[in-house]
């Protein structure tokens, strides 16, 4: 199999740029349907449009469910979210469309759920998009206004680093954590997820002491 597809890269690469060109312009507008959608009249991008085919589940790095199959993800497993005034899209044919939604209150377009992790897969607007784009410049702007805060935030947080209260100093060292290395928050991790983690989910093994009092951070992510 791996030779196969070896020799089909090899064929590709081989292809005269004239054909290739041919094969890219065949691609796009065949994809030009799906691209696309309407929102209040504007024409937007969509985002990641494919659906995965079946296959074998890698994950990232040693995550405990790789080597499991993916199933193929069918038409009745796909949940729609469109327009009211909107046409519906024909499903393959032999097959329906498991819901069809008119839910203008969330921002993506299709859904399904994957057997690997029982996870929900979106199909939102591309990263361009104006809603993205709205989504962004709050965020920026919200980021900004912390050069007004940073000097309170970390005089406050070196005070409780030696306060008497176990709790102030475990919320003054993740604060560090995060200012100093620039860690994410992070969160708690079942069993059955990669194990990365973040400024609130590091174990012990993941400091390592070194006399006098050095300190050293081995981040898995």
């Amino acid at each position: 199999m791996w030779e196969y597809f070896e020799m089909k890269r090899e064929e590709k690469k081989s292809l005269p740029p004239q054909e290739k060109k041919r094969i890219k312009k065949e691609k796009e507008e065949a994809e030009e349907e799906y691209k696309y959608c309407y929102l209040n009249g504007r024409k937007e991008q969509v985002g990641n449009f494919r659906i995965e085919p079946p296959g074998l589940f890698r994950g990232r790095g040693a995550h405990p469910k790789t080597g499991k199959l993916k199933r193929r993800v069918k038409p009745e497993d796909v949940v729609l979210n469109l327009g009211k005034d909107a046409k519906i899209p024909e499903p393959p044919k032999g097959h329906n469309w498991g819901e069809v939604k008119h839910d203008n209150t969330v921002a993506w377009l299709a859904m399904w759920r994957e057997n690997i992790s029982n996870s929900v897969k979106y199909v939102r607007f591309s990263q361009n998009s104006s809603l993205k784009g709205i989504s962004d410049f709050k965020k920026f702007e919200k980021a900004r206004e912390l050069k007004n805060y940073i000097d309170i935030i970390r005089k406050d947080y070196r005070e409780k680093l030696k306060s008497e209260f176990m709790v102030e100093r475990q919320i003054a060292t993740a604060t560090y954590l995060i200012d100093v290395f620039a860690l994410r928050a992070g969160g708690e991790k079942s069993d059955d997820e990669a194990d990365t983690v973040g400024c609130c989910s590091l174990r012990y093994e993941h400091v390592f002491l070194k006399p006098p009092s050095t300190v050293i951070f081995d981040f898995l992510d």
